[in-house]
């Protein structure tokens, strides 16, 4: 709770600027509590203080960059990185890299919504060079939901957002829990069924 508490009260100091910093650097590579930070925006909203819509598109716009900024370090280094680890030769990471690239549309934006799984993401993206619109697109529609979920609920729970944060932060848990579930299950399933039925 420190780590939300100076958040917020660089956030209330510096209103858009530090949202725009918070959601960026969170979404680039800095583990901050972003969902309880924006559910706090909505209430602040509630009460005049933020502007909800402007809130929003500087959320989406500072997410997005922030996941366009990992996704373009990688593509331009991640090769290099990779080489010089020796990890393109180990058959799992070919394997992950391999699946990721097919399935890049739904992994994309399943993991917006699982918080720093969402960072990793970013980078094997760029890194096995999912293309630039198809990541772009999943990511940006992902983008819009994501925060405008948490801005919504402090918007409607007002003065008692902080009520609310710990479930909220349990709530956003559990999905992020389920996502990588989900994706692991599904890249798994994948490479069964390629072992099971080679080409």
């Amino acid at each position: 709770m420190d780590v939300l508490s100076s958040l917020l009260s660089w956030l209330l100091l510096y209103k858009y600027t530090a949202l725009f910093a918070i959601v960026y650097s969170g979404a680039l590579l800095i583990p901050w509590p972003v969902n309880a930070m924006l559910l706090a925006v909505g209430a602040f909203s509630s009460q005049n203080y933020f502007n909800f819509w402007l809130s929003l598109a500087i959320a989406i716009v500072a997410n997005t960059l922030g996941d366009l900024s990992g996704y373009a370090i990688t593509r331009r280094w991640g090769a290099t990185v990779t080489h010089a680890l020796r990890l393109n030769k180990f058959t799992f990471f070919k394997q992950l890299a391999e699946e990721f690239r097919t399935d890049a549309a739904v992994t994309v934006f399943t993991t917006r919504f699982a918080s720093s799984l969402s960072t990793i993401s970013n980078f094997l993206a760029g890194l096995v060079k999912v293309p630039f619109t198809t990541f772009l697109l999943y990511d940006l529609v992902g983008n819009i939901i994501e925060p405008g979920v948490g801005l919504t609920l402090g918007y409607l729970v007002g003065d008692y957002w902080n009520n609310f944060s710990g479930t909220f932060e349990i709530a956003s848990g559990i999905i992020a829990i389920a996502v990588i579930i989900f994706v692991l299950a599904r890249i798994s399933h994948n490479i069964a069924k390629k072992y099971k039925n080679p080409a």
